[in-house]
């Protein structure tokens, strides 16, 4: 999505938004959806075994742990710049979390870190806020820019992690809480 197309969603989010008289609705269903993959991940983490977070349905593709540690070291990095400032998980005394080969615990601190950070960086943040500009390095983008890349990339790996689950024979999180529900009506 280039620069102007993305000012035009964020135009027409924010115009969405005040018609139907919902005050920062862009950055409420941001927060919501962004809070809702953090509990898709946990559970999902918690859900497989440990001795198959080095499971991948194909050589050429990331392993479940790889596959996590990515969506930690890349919510660092897309929130770092929307900050903007430099990634706090890339400086000298920080490695990478592809880089390790975290267990659970750790695999699971790394996430939570992951979204702890992106949600400070967005606290209190207004629809307002999503249409002001950041440069980092010879690109300048509004915010949202960053943030619906956030929730994409969030999302792709999540629905990659979905196949890896159901492989695996692990009913992902979503789909046993939307099954509990209809259960009970």
């Amino acid at each position: 999505m280039n620069n102007k197309l993305g000012q035009f969603v964020l135009g027409a989010a924010l115009s969405a938004s005040a018609c139907f008289g919902q005050q920062d609705a862009v950055a409420k269903s941001l927060k919501s959806l962004f809070e809702g993959y953090r509990v898709n991940l946990n559970e999902a983490l918690a859900k497989v075994k440990e001795s198959d977070y080095d499971f991948k349905p194909a050589p050429e593709v990331n392993t479940l742990r790889g596959m996590m540690a990515h969506i930690a070291d890349a919510n660092f990095s897309i929130c770092a710049g929307m900050k903007p400032e430099p990634n706090p998980n890339q400086n000298p005394n920080k490695v990478s979390w592809l880089e390790k080969n975290p267990g659970k615990a750790e695999l699971t601190r790394a996430i939570n870190d992951s979204f702890d950070y992106c949600e400070a960086v967005m606290e209190g943040w207004t629809d307002a806020k999503f249409a002001e500009t950041v440069k980092r390095g010879n690109t300048e983008r509004v915010k949202a820019y960053s943030a619906l890349h956030l929730l994409g990339h969030t999302a792709l790996h999540y629905g990659n992690l979905i196949t890896y689950m159901r492989i695996k024979g692990v009913i992902p999180p979503e789909t046993e809480r939307q099954a509990a529900a209809a259960a009970k009506r």
